[in-house]
């Protein structure tokens, strides 16, 4: 393949020293994954001759590990992470933002809704390269709604009409599965009914505008629907638990759950009996209105540690991950859960055949659909085409996550966590 950055080579090479072993910091926990990572990783270190250490990092703890390290001076020289510890880095100036515009500059295929979850405040470089996405909503039992004569739960309305009409929680049956816990999980589940109220953190100006009507309704609302969720700290696993066993209609879960609902091997441990039928009567929802539309999503970015004395080997090794065999070969390991972030790779026939046949059973037409979701989905960090990376620290202290237990756990009214959310986020960011 025709490597992309000989330019950029030629212009670092007198200016950056190489020391040795690169170091790379990853959010793929599970062992299969790592194995596959290893293999690739294997592979670069044959064909270059360049060492790489590969560090999986658990996503809620990336922040702080990279906070601990920042101050131990031993970063490592690339990171993979989602949106808001990109952001965060970027806000403290941890992170090379030559490298990475010019990758994607030159490159000219990388969708505008990935890379919009990268771009500098000033609008003009990316803190990172996009690798990889996924687009979460409501996934539900379509076949229940129709045979019940439920609208489809992307409203407001909707969502709780059809959470009170299951709800039988004597009977093992919980009307929806709600973020509960003060993790990653709550805050996405939190951040769609938010927006869909026009609720947000920041305003266009970068002001602090938590604090508003508009959240106050949604806390309220998010409250009145945990009456018919699933009881306790309820978090992602829950949810997958229960809709893969037929006891709730209703979960909010990102495209990372499309093998658990395609796949016998998986089914069959929350079921006895696989269920061929399950692809054909769960729909997907990424939508949802109450004010206005808007959906959510994560993008997964490869970033370049700006104190990174091995930039010529890192240039590589990013060269190399994104050649079409191994790009695909990563984003594989996941199918639904790690969408690509370029065109050209999502619209070939190696892509959408994966090994395991997951595409397939939901059919082109519906992934592609899927993976352009991308270009539409919101996050707080973000207003009308500006970049606020102080997010990123919000996120990382889970500042949403701990007003949701305060709300369950404690039973604090809206005006309390709106109360606590703005104190709290006050001495985050110091305004």
């Amino acid at each position: 393949m025709k490597k992309i950055f000989f330019v950029v080579f030629l212009v670092l090479m007198l200016s950056v020293t190489m020391t040795g072993k690169l170091v790379y910091w990853h959010t793929q926990e599970e062992e299969s994954r790592q194995q596959v990572i290893a293999q690739i990783i294997e592979s670069f270190t044959i064909e270059t001759g360049i060492e790489v250490e590969v560090v999986a990092i658990e996503e809620n703890e990336m922040f702080s590990k990279l906070a601990a390290a920042s101050a131990a001076d031993t970063l490592p020289d690339m990171i993979e992470a989602g949106a808001e510890t990109i952001l965060g880095l970027g806000a403290d100036g941890l992170l090379d933002t030559a490298i990475p515009t010019r990758f994607i500059d030159n490159a000219g295929d990388f969708y505008n809704g990935a890379t919009r979850f990268v771009i500098t405040p000033a609008g003009d470089q990316y803190f990172a390269v996009p690798y990889h996405g996924w687009v979460q909503g409501i996934w539900y039992r379509k076949d229940w709604f129709e045979e019940e004569g439920l609208s489809e739960p992307t409203t407001w309305e909707a969502i709780m009409e059809a959470a009170k009409y299951f709800h039988d929680p004597q009977n093992g049956m919980y009307g929806i599965v709600l973020g509960k816990t003060n993790d990653a999980y709550a805050e996405q589940v939190f951040t769609i009914f938010a927006l869909s109220n026009g609720a947000r953190i920041f305003d266009k100006d970068g002001n602090v505008v938590i604090n508003s009507p508009e959240m106050k309704e949604v806390l309220q609302y998010y409250k009145d629907l945990g009456a018919y969720s699933a009881p306790g700290h309820t978090y992602w696993q829950q949810a997958r638990e229960l809709f893969l066993s037929g006891k709730t209609p209703m979960m909010f879960y990102s495209t990372y759950i499309m093998d658990d609902l395609a796949l016998a091997e998986i089914q069959t441990q929350y079921i006895s009996d696989f269920d061929p039928d399950l692809v054909k009567n769960t729909e997907f929802a990424p939508m949802m209105t109450n004010s206005r539309p808007s959906s959510f999503g994560q993008v997964l970015s490869l970033a370049i540690v700006k104190s990174s004395q091995n930039k010529l080997d890192v240039l590589k090794l990013l060269d190399f991950m994104f050649e079409p065999d191994n790009y695909i070969k990563y984003i594989h390991m996941a199918p639904g859960g790690m969408l690509p972030t370029r065109a050209s790779i999502a619209e070939s026939e190696e892509f959408l055949n994966d090994p395991k046949g997951i595409y397939k059973s939901y059919g082109a037409e519906k992934i592609k659909a899927i993976i352009y979701g991308m270009e539409n989905i919101e996050k707080f960090g973000y207003v009308e085409g500006r970049v606020f990376p102080e997010m990123g620290k919000i996120s990382g202290a889970f500042t949403i996550g701990n007003g949701i237990v305060m709300m369950f756990d404690n039973n604090a009214t809206p005006d309390q966590i709106l109360t606590f959310w703005r104190e709290d986020i006050r001495k985050l960011i110091g305004r």
